[in-house]
Formats: C-alpha cells, structure tokens, sequence
C-alpha cells in the first residue's frame, strides 16, 4: 500500500504500526505477569509468618528468595525482549514504511503500566524486611500487615489488568496524528524505557543475592 502525500510531497502513514507496538507491549507485559506469580509466593511467607510466630530470619529470607525468581527472570526476559523491540524501531527509522510508528507517549506510559506490579512486589519484600530486621515479632507483623496485604492485592489483580491492557494497547488501532516531532523521539524514548527494565533487574538481583546471604548467615 502506498500512503497518501501531504502538500509537501511526503508520505504520511494511514495507521500506527502493531508490530512497533506489540514486542515492546509484550516485553513490559513480562514483569507484571511475573510479579504477580512472586506476589503469590509471598503470600504463601506471610501466611507462613502469622502460622508461625516463631519463624526464623532464615526461613523468611528462604521464602523471600524463592519468591524473588520469577520476578527476577521476568525482568530478565523482558529486558531480552526489549533489545528485539530496539532494534525493530532502530530498522523501522531507517528503511521507509507504510505504517507510523508508535506515538512517542507509548513507551513511557506501557512500561509504566507494567511495572506498577513490580513496585508492588518491592515494597512488600521492603515491609517484611522491615518487620524481620526490627525482630518485633508478631506484633510487628500485624502492625504492617494492612499496607502489606493491600500491596499484594494490588501485585496480583494489577498483573493480570496490566497484561491485558497492554495486549489491548498493541492490537487496538490508534489514530496517527501527522504533527511534526523528531523521527527519532520514540525510539530515544523505548531505550530509556529499557534502562529502567534493567535497572529493576539489577535491583531485583541484588536484593535476591542478599537475602540469600541472609538466608546462610542466618542474621541481617
């Protein structure tokens, strides 16, 4: 198909592309489905924590670990997936099409979207942290235990409404807007996004590496 020219004798695309929506759409899916498997995991270290009051700091540094991999690898796999969606909007900059690229909001918004389940997930492993290192036993425990449960809720509910609104935002259609803005915008904007993907990562494994530390030294 050969899109219409405007007064300028330039091709303005009919349609925004899928494709340059859907592997970033699907790369920051990842991490929201991921968090929301940790966030059942932890789930199970709370209810573990309130059966057993007596629980050690190893076997809730233990249950942390174990509940930390599936987040660990969804960033891992996302930021993968990420590079694939670099250099898809690398080629599509460079060879002449007939579809826009995504809007340069796209990335930003999506990527954000699907972290919110795994800030979620961070924060109830910072709550249990909290309560484990300050030994306060069960007290402490029930004393975060609102703001806990309420960050798990929204980890698991928001992973699956975070999945299925990114795979609705790649495939729905959007309207092209032919206002000028640099090419390049949103290709600057998808690397930018994709820092942060592995900035959690790191993150994410430095605190996994700790509390399996923790775990084996039996102490914070």
């Amino acid at each position: 198909m050969t899109p219409p020219e405007s007064g300028e004798g330039r091709a303005i695309p009919l349609r925004v592309s899928i494709l340059s929506r859907l592997v970033p759409a699907f790369s920051y899916a990842i991490p929201a489905a991921s968090a929301g498997v940790s966030a059942i995991l932890l789930m199970g270290v709370m209810r573990a924590m309130r059966f057993a009051e007596s629980s050690g700091v190893a076997a809730v540094a233990g249950g942390m670990t174990e509940a930390n991999l599936p987040v660990l690898i969804g960033l891992y796999l996302a930021a993968f997936v990420g590079v694939i969606g670099i250099v898809v909007g690398v080629i599509r900059l460079l060879v002449p099409t007939t579809t826009a690229s995504a809007p340069a909001w796209f990335f930003p918004s999506a990527g954000l979207v699907g972290l919110v389940p795994v800030a979620m997930v961070w924060r109830v492993e910072s709550l249990l942290i909290q309560v484990i290192s300050a030994a306060r036993g069960s007290f402490g425990l029930e004393a975060l235990a609102p703001r806990i449960d309420l960050s798990l809720t929204i980890a698991m509910v928001g992973a699956v409404a975070c999945v299925l609104l990114l795979l609705a935002a790649s495939l729905l259609p959007l309207p092209f807007s032919p206002r000028s803005r640099p090419r390049y915008a949103s290709l600057v904007l998808l690397v930018i996004v994709e820092l942060v993907l592995i900035a959690a990562a790191v993150a994410f494994q430095v605190r996994t590496s700790w509390l399996h530390q923790v775990r084996l030294d039996e102490r914070f």
